[in-house]
């Protein structure tokens, strides 16, 4: 085993072992977290709460406890099919690290209850989760990048259907830099192929809302390797 898997490796299973640390622990709202609110079909305005602490812990790369904060809003509305949106979204792979198998049944059936609700929700929610559900497969798989790939191509779709929402515009961009995680510019500051397609949509995103949370991050991260890291100070 070579270095970066070894770190890519350990990575993970630090993930499972908070992720197993805090689920015992109550599900609070938290102060400091900021303002972010995605509005969603729910009866409930403690899940919307809920699920709005979610996105935003999820935006600042902390998956595990983001799961969590889902989980407490399926458990305030049952019926709310972004809840499980959520739980999914969360579940999957990053710029940090890739999925890890073992939670591949929980982010598959958290997905199809969502899948399974989306006729409850409105037209927005229903292409996120539609967008979602190309990104899992039932079954654990060794190579995932024509998964991936999928779920970015989704994305593509549903920020031209939206493309006055910056959040989907701040997720496609995530989508797109998953599928090369710190893989954005050569030695010699030559952006990569792909690179240019994000920088604009971050771009784009942060023209619509300069405070967004996840296009503040993801501009830093796609620049900072960049010949021009200033351009990320606002951010």
């Amino acid at each position: 085993m070579n270095t970066h898997s070894r770190v890519m490796l350990s990575m993970v299973l630090g993930v499972m072992a908070l992720y197993g640390t805090v689920l015992a622990e109550p599900v609070l709202l938290q102060e400091g977290l900021g303002r972010h609110h995605f509005p969603i079909s729910s009866n409930g305005a403690m899940a919307q709460r809920y699920f709005d602490q979610g996105l935003i812990l999820s935006f600042g790369f902390n998956h595990a406890e983001a799961a969590r904060s889902f989980k407490e809003a399926q458990r305030r509305d049952s019926n709310c099919a972004m809840c499980y949106w959520g739980e999914a979204l969360v579940l999957g792979p990053n710029i940090n690290a890739p999925m890890d198998p073992s939670v591949v049944p929980q982010a598959f059936a958290a997905l199809e209850k969502a899948v399974a609700l989306k006729d409850q929700a409105t037209e927005k929610e229903a292409a996120l989760i539609q967008a979602l559900a190309m990104r899992y497969s039932k079954e654990v798989i060794t190579d995932r990048s024509q998964l991936d790939v999928a779920y970015a191509d989704a994305m593509r779709t549903v920020a031209q259907q939206f493309p006055n929402d910056p959040t989907i515009g701040a997720l496609l961009a995530e989508a797109l830099m998953d599928l090369h995680p710190w893989d954005f510019w050569s030695r010699g500051g030559e952006p990569k192929p792909w690179t240019p397609e994000v920088v604009s949509k971050l771009e784009s995103v942060l023209d619509q809302s300069a405070s967004h949370p996840l296009a503040n991050h993801l501009y830093i991260h796609i620049m900072e390797a960049s010949p021009h890291p200033e351009k990320a100070l606002p951010s």
